[in-house]
């Protein structure tokens, strides 16, 4: 394969990840759904997908365009982040009701 091939399926297969992944940094972000493990999962497809997206992008030589990619990475920081508070808080609610 040449390498405008490759960066098309490399690259179309992370964005459709980080695209579908979205919805689970977006639940994280507005506190929607604290219990689903769902959201974790798709948090974690938004990861994969921006990876995905940055490691085509510099096998296609532009590691210039790669880097703003890499930087979609830290909403899904804050949007772990923000997950690990809402269980800390949730068995904390448990222990003070005697759960």
């Amino acid at each position: 394969m040449d390498v405008t091939t490759t960066f098309g399926l490399v690259g179309g297969f992370g964005m459709l990840a980080f695209s579908i992944g979205a919805f689970g940094v977006l639940d994280a972000w507005h506190k929607r759904n604290p219990q689903r493990a769902r959201v974790d999962w798709l948090i974690r497809l938004y990861v994969v997908g921006v990876l995905v997206t940055v490691a085509g992008v510099t096998l296609a030589g532009r590691w210039w365009m790669a880097a703003p990619f890499a930087l979609m990475l830290l909403p899904a920081d804050r949007a772990v982040r923000l997950r690990a508070e809402l269980r800390q808080r949730r068995v904390q609610m448990q222990k003070l009701k005697g759960e």
